[in-house]
């Protein structure tokens, strides 16, 4: 039946772009796209508030430079 290889195939896709799906449910319901999401990490005291000082200092935001930094071990590594 037609129909049901639609479903089937409607059922694939979205388990394939899952965070696509969940982006456009939430658009549905806040009618905002957010493309960020919050992450936790433990990271050693000492390197944190290094790091923390020197975006401080020099004008940086934390959470972009972290991404940057992410984005870099992406391309290389991925």
């Amino acid at each position: 039946m037609p129909s049901e290889n639609v479903r089937e195939r409607a059922h694939r896709i979205a388990k394939e772009h899952k965070e696509l799906f969940d982006t456009l449910l939430e658009f549905e319901k806040t009618h905002e796209i957010r493309t960020k999401t919050r992450l936790n990490f433990t990271i050693d005291k000492s390197t944190a508030s290094k790091f923390r000082k020197l975006c401080k200092n020099k004008g940086y935001n934390m959470s972009a430079k972290i991404e940057q930094a992410m984005e870099q071990i992406i391309v290389k590594e991925g």
